[in-house]
């Protein structure tokens, strides 16, 4: 791979409870956007349990577990963007919600 030997030692050293923690906000975002798209309130939890799971996920990361220290500050644009995105959906939803689309 294209990383030096401490970026692979640090993704190798991941703990398993992140990878849960993706998955949960991946499957909230995803199903909370199908039912987003179906006009259903109940998008709007689940909105905030991935925003919620993805804070915890870029925050431990990036921050605690060093990812900006040992992958460089470039590394944090991304984390930045799905951050962005998954408050964007919940306030996208909560705005549905009080215009009256949902």
């Amino acid at each position: 791979s294209g990383f030096e030997p401490d970026q692979q030692a640090w993704v190798r050293g991941t703990p398993g409870w992140i990878y849960v923690i993706f998955c949960i906000s991946v499957m909230t975002g995803v199903v909370g956007s199908v039912l987003l798209l179906l006009k259903s309130k109940v998008c709007i939890p689940l909105f905030g349990i991935s925003f919620i799971t993805v804070l915890v996920q870029m925050t431990f990361t990036m921050v605690i577990a060093g990812g900006i220290e040992v992958m460089g500050p470039s590394a944090a644009i991304m984390p930045t963007i799905v951050t962005l995105l998954a408050a964007a959906w919940l306030g996208f939803s909560v705005q549905s919600l009080r215009k009256g689309w949902l």
